[in-house]
């Protein structure tokens, strides 16, 4: 009995999304991002210094791409982003939202990251500091009614690439590691990548909403997050960290 309710639960949950796509086909949405973010870099004292990745980081064009990348992702979902004429007069209801990215965190750090290795009879570990750009964004979203605050974060770090190979005669394991360091293009390029992701959460953080709203009216409970692709035109469940998470007060 339970997993037939489970089953019947998912079931709805995926014909109500469908229901929401199909009675919201053009949506409006003002979009503000700030002017600024908060820029810092830390010292790491283990290993007596911080990252120069974001060194001459221009956080004006940082914004701007994501801005961009944000708005023509949201129209790849149906929604159109678009600037009011009077921003004390934004219209909000189920097809006119007000999207606030209200704070920013930018932050460089050095990261240690721990690499294992496994022989048949020993376990190594090898530590390394990694160059690490960590992107942490509040969210306020009205569609006629304030949403919990959304938060977002992500890591961008230096790419990591390791090898061992066991040497017959000696006897040894050789270990052998790359690393592709980061620089400012890659942190430009990171904003495109958050941008389209932001997007994508919005649009499937409304939807769920409404799901969720719809399934206590009929007496099921939420089972899991649903994600929209707009491209191939498929529903699919995701991870619970492959989303917005509420701050509630």
């Amino acid at each position: 009995m339970l997993l037939a309710f489970v089953l019947t639960s998912c079931q709805t949950e995926l014909k109500l999304a469908k229901k929401y796509m199909a009675e919201r086909p053009n949506i409006e949405a003002a979009v503000y991002f700030p002017e600024k973010a908060e820029v810092k870099v830390e010292y790491n004292s283990q290993y007596g210094k911080q990252t120069e990745v974001l060194n001459g980081f221009n956080q004006d064009m940082f914004l701007d791409v994501m801005y961009n990348a944000y708005a023509q992702t949201m129209g790849d979902y149906g929604v159109n982003v678009y600037v009011p004429e009077d921003v004390d007069k934004v219209p909000v209801d189920s097809t006119h939202w007000l999207v606030m990215l209200s704070r920013m965190e930018v932050s460089g750090r050095i990261t240690e990251y721990e690499d294992y290795l496994f022989s048949d009879t020993d376990e190594y570990s090898y530590k390394h500091p990694l160059n690490t750009v960590n992107v942490a964004s509040w969210f306020e979203v009205n569609d006629g009614n304030w949403k919990p605050v959304l938060f977002c974060e992500h890591n961008l770090m230096d790419g990591f690439d390791s090898k061992t190979d066991y040497s017959f005669w000696t006897q040894k394991i050789d270990y052998t590691y790359t690393i592709d360091t980061l620089d400012l293009q890659d942190v430009y390029n990171y904003a495109v990548y958050l941008g389209k992701l932001y997007a994508g959460y919005t649009y499937d953080y409304m939807m769920n909403s409404y799901v969720g709203a719809e399934l206590k009216k009929k007496g099921y409970a939420y089972q899991l997050m649903l994600r929209y692709d707009p491209y191939k035109k498929q529903l699919r469940y995701t991870e619970e960290d492959d989303c917005f998470i509420e701050i509630k007060e």
